[in-house]
């Protein structure tokens, strides 16, 4: 099957409209987002740690977002145009031109970028991007993996059609790493995971906690449906799932309510969320902090501290790492 993609730059507040919008094209297949850095940055180009996100999905805090349509059906150029710009002037923002490239700074907004792809086997080359991931005693895998039947390993089946959130970040790593050695000297009844992207670390606490209610909580609806999809997949029970915002709010902010809280985000987020995390957590309970940069650990616990967390343990893996602390 011939495949096309059309590529165009959305803004995060459109970026759900206008993959609703999108679905009307002819031949459409599927819409993904993806880092606008990765998907504008030739291979020769060296670039800095990226802070947003590491085409996981696990952090949500991307300005503009590179939208790829895929179409089994050749393009017209005037009918894509016609039909994304008829978006664009109901949003009231600038109309989108087609361009042949579309790989710098100064071009790549409000352009559209129509090729053809090379034929290829996409779910055989989806699966090789899934290997199986062992942290500890954590065994994730992808559907098309036949799951290992031995008693001491937690599986955490991702289906490899959700095309991120699978465990493989080093910030991901060092949360499970978190939960393992939290769970030799604690057992949770109440865990928020605030962030959960696809829901892994909250999975993988029910896992470890298994009487445990989890709570997730995301600012992304994707995320939340990416969430339930995985919960279902592992059988998970006893679990909430709320959007981060006015309306759901009063449900998941609960003084003195958690006795664990994940939030593998960012930093300006985590430092921000200080306050919050202090007054949801119970006294003499644990949170997990990652989304770090080794550097910025130091400055999380300094902050941390003046809210009355003492740290606990820093798990660390390449320049990322995670910060246990303890609420006194």
């Amino acid at each position: 099957m011939d495949l096309w993609k059309i590529s165009l730059i959305v803004e995060d507040k459109y970026k759900n409209i206008f993959m609703e919008h999108v679905e009307t094209i002819d031949g459409y297949v599927s819409s993904s987002l993806f880092d606008i850095k990765k998907s504008f940055t030739t291979p020769k180009q060296k670039r800095k740690v990226n802070l947003i996100n590491d085409n996981l999905g696990e952090f949500h805090q991307n300005d503009n977002w590179s939208l790829e349509i895929l179409v089994n059906q050749k393009p017209q150029h005037d009918v894509i145009k016609k039909i994304i710009n008829s978006l664009a002037q109901e949003l009231k923002i600038e109309k989108y031109l087609i361009q042949d490239i579309i790989n710098t700074e100064e071009n790549k907004k409000h352009f559209i970028h129509i090729d053809k792809l090379k034929k290829i086997n996409w779910l055989k080359e989806n699966r090789k991007s899934f290997p199986i991931i062992e942290v500890n005693n954590f065994y994730i895998y992808g559907s098309h993996i036949k799951k290992k039947n031995l008693n001491n390993i937690l599986p955490i089946k991702i289906n490899a059609s959700t095309a991120f959130g699978t465990g493989s970040h080093a910030t991901t790593k060092c949360c499970l790493k978190s939960i393992n050695f939290l769970s030799k000297i604690f057992k949770p009844q109440k865990i928020l995971d605030y962030g959960c992207g696809t829901g892994i670390l909250g999975i993988a606490a029910k896992k470890v906690f298994k009487r445990s209610k989890i709570t997730f909580v995301d600012i992304d609806q994707e995320a939340i449906k990416l969430s339930k999809h995985n919960i279902k997949l592992n059988n998970i029970v006893s679990n909430q799932l709320y959007l981060t915002n006015n309306y759901f709010s009063f449900k998941y902010i609960k003084i003195n309510h958690y006795d664990l809280i994940v939030a593998n985000i960012l930093f300006s987020p985590l430092y921000d969320l200080a306050p919050l995390f202090k007054r949801v957590l119970k006294i003499n309970c644990y949170l997990i902090l990652s989304g770090l940069l080794n550097f910025q650990i130091p400055k999380i616990i300094k902050r941390y501290n003046h809210f009355g967390f003492i740290p606990k343990k820093v798990i660390c893996s390449s320049e990322w790492g995670a910060v246990i602390l303890k609420m006194k």
